[in-house]
């Protein structure tokens, strides 16, 4: 009997990886500039030949080492400088070239994808758009070498899509010191990052609790600060999620985000960076709808049954559509939020619908990638059940696809009263 890898009728994800590419979705390349596609395919093929050789390992041993290299190399090559400002040595960039940026990364692995956006958007955005010069240059220089790593602390065990209400974290001034007390889970980066963008209680009698939190750099090589757990996901191996936990943590007053002023004005930096966060994880949801749709695409149309291509049945026929026609029409509502964001516009109601549109449809794309696939779609041979795992969080991360539909018909209605 001859061995089955051998057997022509065997396809394996070797057999298509090398037939991905910009050719499969050249209608795409219109949505976007001369100079952006440039930088798409550029950065498509540093992926490919620095990153991609890293994934097996970084997805079976959960090593987050090997995500961390990536991470750094990305610094190395310049890319990380991309949306920090010109002022203190980044490219300036906007939103639509970070979604560019997170669907290329997430193409190839969303481990590392995570750990740069917690780090080099929640992390660094803050500080960006409300930081001091001398908190800029202290904490961002390192942030786009690659050679500082941040996170983003918001989530709590009594406070998740009720960020604001459920907080319990405090930071209570003491003379020119605050001293932190609270928990903060699911918290990306969170026990090996080297410092977290920390939202906590300033104020905790305020009578509206959105008018006490304040935001702080958070040094996590504090006295005090302890990493309870990383939990063991289901997806995105190689990342890290953890649990922490501040006992009478002492930090200077200079590392409240913004200076005094910024005291107790916690949620408006909050607010002003979901949006943003928001639309950069759409990109992460596109660049792993489009693998699957890549491998889904080719294996039809090489896997013969019943003497006929699975493409040719009308079954199959019609999934691949559908699968198409819901990773443009994600891709569309994504890129319109990010030129809205990068023209200065309010985008929450556009943001919030793209990002439970590209969640849903994420999910749904990598389903059917898998029925078409088979037996096979469920072994390891493919990234298939990779890509489902990866997949699910999509809609409970960064906002629930429950809360995004909330806040979009908000929107609506409060359009209604202008």
């Amino acid at each position: 009997m001859e061995p089955e890898d051998s057997n022509p009728d065997f396809i394996t994800y070797e057999d298509l990886k090398h037939e991905f590419g910009e050719s499969m979705f050249p209608g795409s390349l219109y949505l976007y500039s001369k100079e952006e596609n440039d930088f798409r395919f550029k950065l498509r093929k540093y992926a490919q030949d620095e990153i991609a050789p890293l994934v097996p390992r970084i997805e079976k041993e959960a090593n987050f080492e090997l995500c961390l290299d990536a991470y750094q190399k990305l610094g190395k090559a310049g890319y990380l400088t991309l949306s920090f400002p010109k002022s203190i040595g980044g490219q300036g960039k906007g939103y639509v070239y970070r979604t560019i940026f997170g669907e290329e990364l997430a193409a190839v692995n969303s481990a590392v994808v995570v750990t740069y956006g917690a780090s080099a958007n929640l992390f660094a955005a803050p500080i960006i758009h409300f930081g001091t010069e001398e908190q800029k240059k202290k904490y961002l220089t390192g942030i786009m070498k690659g050679e500082i790593l941040g996170a983003i602390g918001i989530t709590e065990p009594s406070a998740g899509s009720d960020a604001v209400g459920g907080m319990k974290t405090t930071a209570i001034k003491k003379g020119d010191k605050y001293i932190i007390n609270g928990e903060k889970r699911y918290i990306t980066n969170g026990s090996r990052a080297d410092y977290i963008l920390i939202y906590a209680l300033t104020n905790p009698k305020a009578a509206k609790k959105h008018e006490g939190i304040s935001a702080f750099i958070f040094p996590t090589d504090t006295p005090g600060f302890e990493r309870v757990k990383d939990f063991d996901l289901a997806g995105r191996r190689g990342s890290i999620n953890s649990y922490l936990r501040f006992k009478n943590c002492e930090i200077s007053a200079d590392n409240l985000v913004g200076g005094p002023e910024m005291e107790n004005k916690g949620l408006k930096i909050m607010m002003s960076g979901l949006d943003g966060e928001r639309c950069f994880t759409c990109s992460q949801y596109v660049g792993i709808a489009r693998t699957a749709f890549e491998i889904a695409t080719k294996y039809a149309d090489k896997r013969v049954q019943f003497e006929k291509k699975l493409r040719e049945f009308e079954g199959i026929s019609f999934k691949i559509a559908e699968m198409y026609a819901k990773l443009e029409a994600g891709r569309l509502m994504m890129l319109r939020a990010a030129r809205m964001l990068d023209d200065g516009l309010n985008a929450t109601k556009e943001v919030a619908a793209a990002k439970f549109s590209c969640a849903n449809y994420q999910m749904e794309i990598v389903v059917d990638a898998m029925q078409i696939l088979g037996g096979i779609g469920y072994t390891k041979e493919f990234p298939m059940e990779q890509l489902l795992r990866d997949s699910k969080i999509s809609q409970i991360s960064a906002g629930t696809v429950e809360i995004l539909k909330f806040l979009c018909q908000r929107e609506i209605y409060q359009a209604f009263k202008k």
